[in-house]
């Protein structure tokens, strides 16, 4: 005894630290005992019936994988004591699958199984299980049978389902309607919803959006649906010729004040030129596949000043490569090539101010002109210029207004100079300066606050004093 005292003194001498031991074959094999056992029939206290069939199981693992059992077996429900709990609504080959899944984690899914499975899972509230169907019906989503799968989605509440058959139809849309178009014409009215909803159908033209909508309505006479649909066609995306056709001779919108409305609304739209960033809604907002990475402008060994616009689309490109280099589309070109200029996003429009261009005297200075690019129309368009020529500056959009802070101009003279554009009036005004001149600074937006840091003086790089920023409301 004296011995074992001591021995056990010195281990706990020897040893000085504590960890956290886990075996890595533990659980597994707590649950395939578990499961031995419910194959043998021992030590299980519940039976599960369904259609007269019996199936033994234990009370906590059903418990611990479903609120459904842990209610029943929990709440001081009748079954909560009983041997044995006939299950309605459940058929046998859906619980047995079900109770293997529980026991297993896992499952052989197949066409002559899911809907067993998918109402057992429903009703017994196995969510994990719910999740695996989803999985495997959406590997199984095809353009024969995308509308039955939303039907099951629907019936069965799976949401991941429900938006992988909104996605594939927002992919294929355009497609489907030439080699299924009575299959589109019966979609379910929330269904479409959901795809023209969608920023990212951009397998149809706005006009053919339209067209679609008129098609589904009249088919089977769904003119209930007319208001709230046509609230998803973005009639701002159409042209105004277009518009014009539309509003004057479709009988659809002369019916009905809302689809009156939304054309006005547009043509509005339309007509105020300058101030369509500030004017965006989600009528007017343009449909991209994904978020998009532009480059403009700057200086090529063999051009001095570019005018070209690129983009990278990591959905169109994806897989594409040139010599292993990522291939970039060309866009329509700036009206003038430019370097050293700042670029805004604001509504969905992308500006270009001032930067270094080349006159035609053969000089290169700093210069006040703006343009706007228009992704819809993937066109350039002209706005006022700035009140100074600037290059090395910064240019923030902060709520409705563009800012223009410091830079050189066409003297190369550093400048205090703030001046912000208004897209309403088409103009630019100076607002308050800064107490010194910057250039070469770095600015961002944050939270509509536009902060600017550094800046290059003389022919140093100074970074502000304990990095102060200086923030324009």
């Amino acid at each position: 005894m004296i011995l074992n005292e001591s021995c056990e003194f010195s281990v706990q001498e020897m040893l000085t630290g504590q960890r956290l031991c886990q075996s890595s074959s533990h659980n597994d094999a707590v649950l395939a005992a578990l499961n031995q056992q419910r194959s043998d029939g021992i030590l299980c206290d519940i039976t599960l019936i369904a259609e007269e069939q019996k199936f033994h199981a234990h009370k906590a693992v059903l418990a611990a994988c479903s609120d459904y059992f842990r209610a029943m077996f929990s709440l001081c429900m009748v079954e909560s004591e009983a041997d044995e709990v006939n299950l309605h609504g459940v058929t046998s080959l859906g619980l047995k699958q079900a109770l293997d899944f529980a026991y297993t984690g896992q499952i052989l899914l197949e066409p002559g199984v899911i809907q067993d499975v998918l109402a057992a899972g429903s009703h017994l509230q196995l969510l994990e299980l719910l999740s695996l169907c989803s999985h495997y019906l959406i590997e199984e989503l095809n353009s024969f049978n995308y509308l039955d799968l939303y039907k099951l989605a629907d019936l069965f509440n799976l949401t991941l389902l429900e938006n992988a058959v909104i996605g594939f139809l927002v992919k294929h849309l355009s497609e489907l309607l030439k080699s299924h178009p009575e299959e589109v014409l019966a979609l379910p009215y929330c269904l479409l919803r959901e795809v023209f909803k969608s920023d990212r159908l951009t397998s149809l033209s706005e006009e053919q959006i339209w067209q679609l909508a008129v098609r589904w309505l009249e088919h089977n006479c769904r003119y209930q649906y007319l208001d709230e649909l046509l609230q998803y066609v973005r009639f701002g995306l159409m042209d105004v010729d277009t518009l014009h056709t539309v509003a004057l001779t479709h009988p659809l919108v002369q019916a009905s004040e809302t689809a009156t409305a939304l054309i006005n609304e547009a043509l509005a739209y339309h007509q105020s030129v300058y101030a369509q960033p500030v004017w965006q809604t989600a009528r007017t907002k343009p449909r991209f596949q994904s978020d998009t990475l532009y480059i403009i402008g700057g200086k090529k060994r063999e051009v001095c000043k570019v005018k070209e616009l690129r983009y990278f689309n990591p959905v169109d490109q994806e897989n594409v490569h040139i010599a292993g280099i990522a291939n970039w589309s060309e866009l329509a070109p700036m009206p003038v090539g430019r370097s050293h200029h700042c670029v805004a996003v604001m509504g969905d429009f992308l500006f270009v101010a001032g930067g270094e261009a080349e006159h035609s005297t053969g000089r290169t200075c700093a210069v006040r002109t703006v343009c706007r690019y228009d992704p819809r129309t993937n066109s350039w368009a002209e706005i006022a210029p700035m009140k100074n020529c600037r290059e090395h500056f910064v240019l923030g959009a902060v709520d409705e207004y563009l800012y223009a802070v410091g830079g050189r101009n066409e003297l190369r003279q550093v400048l205090p100079t703030v001046e912000r554009y208004c897209p309403k009036k088409n103009k630019w005004t100076f607002v308050q300066s800064f107490d010194r001149s910057l250039s070469c600074h770095a600015g961002y937006v944050v939270d509509g606050l536009l902060w600017i840091s550094g800046r290059k003086r003389f022919t140093q790089f100074e970074v502000l004093t304990k990095y102060q920023n200086t923030v324009l409301n």
